[in-house]
């Protein structure tokens, strides 16, 4: 199998899983607090993946060490578009926090190319540049059927609607500037496991420290429940990045956010069937307008993959 076609499955597992993680989410931080959570699951996935490097992959760790101005860079991306998707996707309904936010990353990749940043990608054909217009297009009809209130789920007005709109669309910006400073140390000789442990030190801390303050505050749970939740959380959370992080050194950042524009539909028939978020017409348009430009721009990256004219 060709690295091209495997970093592909590994993106679309990405995907699946991820779908599968938006939908807890949704529900369980109605009544558990996300920084909390975040830091308890991922203080385990420091502790395992950089304590399995130190053991099995030293020379990794050192090189990732000598490095501390990108892992500083990581860190600082990871915590950030963590804490926005966690607040985002018990904001406003789970299909549409990540739409927009899967949205924002191909066209993220594309200003950071408009910026000159290596790491950035333009459209290569017009099949991708239509395609990413038209992901544009499906987050805007979103945004303003959220904030017009028909969509299926909003936890508050127009004003919450607003700020869980802002915190996806920032997280999915952040989170392909997180995808380039992985590239990067990728390319110094860093292994995937290890840039996976490390790149959440200090969300963990600053996660630890908000829950200490009471942020996110919700109802007291006891530690028997709360270890049931932190344990299926990182069986949500830790194959998805895991997978992601294999993508990284294997296909385009522009590859990879296009594919990511595919999972909405999962996220929508997921959250249907688990009956917490309202049915909407409205909402399900916007994915199919999302999802005609996500297939479109599949088909542009696939052409380019295989020799196509790359585009401005």
């Amino acid at each position: 199998m060709s690295r091209v076609a495997t970093g592909v499955i590994w993106a679309l597992a990405f995907v699946l899983l991820e779908s599968l993680q938006y939908v807890f989410f949704g529900n369980i931080f109605q009544r558990v607090s996300s920084v909390l959570f975040g830091s308890l699951v991922f203080a385990i996935v420091v502790i395992g993946f950089v304590g399995w490097s130190a053991l099995r992959r030293p020379e990794d760790l050192r090189c990732a060490l000598r490095q501390p101005r990108l892992l500083l860079l990581i860190n600082l991306t990871a915590t950030v578009s963590w804490l926005m998707l966690l607040l985002s996707v018990q904001m406003i309904e789970p299909a549409t926090a990540y739409t927009i936010g899967a949205g924002a990353m191909p066209l993220a990749a594309w200003t950071a190319h408009r910026l000159g940043i290596p790491e950035g990608d333009a459209p290569r054909n017009g099949a991708e540049r239509v395609g990413i217009l038209m992901i544009l297009a499906g987050v805007v009809f979103l945004s303003v059927i959220t904030i017009a209130g028909w969509s299926g789920f909003v936890r508050g007005g127009a004003v919450v609607a607003v700020v869980g709109i802002s915190l996806a669309f920032a997280e999915g910006a952040l989170f392909t500037l997180l995808l380039i400073f992985c590239q990067r140390i990728d390319r110094r000789g860093v292994g995937p496991s290890t840039v996976f442990g490390l790149r959440f030190v200090l969300y963990v801390f600053v996660a630890a420290a908000m829950a200490g303050t009471g942020f996110d505050a919700k109802v007291q749970i006891g530690m028997a429940e709360l270890s049931v939740i932190v344990g299926l959380g990182l069986l949500l959370i830790v194959p998805p990045l895991f997978a992601l992080q294999q993508a990284v050194s294997l296909v385009s950042t522009l590859t990879i956010g296009v594919l990511t524009a595919l999972g909405p539909f999962m996220i929508f028939i997921l959250q249907w069937l688990e009956g917490r978020v309202d049915h909407s017409w409205t909402t399900l348009t916007g994915l199919m307008i999302f999802f005609a430009g996500a297939i479109l721009s599949t088909l542009g990256a696939v052409r380019a993959q295989t020799g196509g004219r790359r585009g401005a």
